[in-house]
């Protein structure tokens, strides 16, 4: 059986994201890492915390977007577009 950590704990991995394009690549690390360590039963409640630690301009871009999802999110942050937005 697989241990997991709390999603408080989990949530603790994930550094608040700005939008400095130097740091996109940790913070979708941090996410994943964040994930992997939950039950996967609470991916949810980890994503939209994760969505809490997101400021700025991608926070704009994301609410109107209405990403679904870690994967949807990853994809954005990592679309060329939206890295010279940031």
């Amino acid at each position: 059986m697989a241990e997991y950590i709390s999603v408080g704990e989990a949530l603790k991995l994930v550094s608040p994201f700005k939008g400095d394009k130097k740091e996109v690549l940790a913070f979708i690390s941090n996410v994943d890492t964040a994930f992997e360590v939950i039950n996967p039963d609470n991916s949810d409640v980890l994503y939209k915390f994760i969505l809490t630690r997101i400021s700025g301009e991608p926070r704009i871009a994301i609410a109107h977007r209405h990403l679904e999802n870690k994967d949807d999110l990853k994809a954005f942050l990592r679309t060329p577009t939206q890295k010279s937005a940031l």
